[in-house]
């Protein structure tokens, strides 16, 4: 039986920020992103929005000159977990110390230390973007 759904596959995810010059500069400054394309919208004359390419993974980038109130930034991992909406994205890496590692050298703290996570057979570590925007990454375990 066919589905419309067959064929799907991910196209990105969007983040709303309060600073969208600085925030596209930190994606590239941070994680190398590349910008694919930039834009505007006629009816929403106050949003600039832009699609970055980060080592494949396509992250929309909206920014508004009108004040928001934003998503609230957890102060630890946990907290992150119970905050409603989309709690972080992760990329997958060969090595995850590394992965932080480069991150603190390119001037972004670790916000949760590399562990292993047995139970779900990964190595994880995470760090914050310049807006608290939790990004994980994830490989195999140390271990392995």
């Amino acid at each position: 039986m066919s589905s419309a759904f067959d064929y799907m596959s991910f196209d990105h995810v969007m983040i709303c920020v309060p600073n969208y010059q600085e925030t596209i500069q930190w994606y590239k400054d941070k994680l190398d992103a590349t910008i694919e394309r930039e834009w505007t919208v006629d009816e929403l004359p106050d949003l600039k929005l832009a699609y970055l390419n980060i080592h494949g993974f396509r992250l929309e980038v909206v920014g508004s000159t009108q004040a928001k109130t934003g998503m609230p930034n957890a102060s630890d991992f946990g907290a992150s977990l119970r905050i409603t909406g989309i709690g972080h994205f992760c990329f997958r890496v060969d090595d995850v110390d590394a992965a932080l590692a480069e991150m603190n050298n390119r001037g972004v703290p670790t916000f949760v230390d590399a562990a292993d996570y047995p139970n779900v057979g990964r190595r994880v570590g995470f760090v914050k973007d310049n807006n608290g925007n939790i990004i994980e990454f994830a490989g195999t375990l140390k271990g392995k």
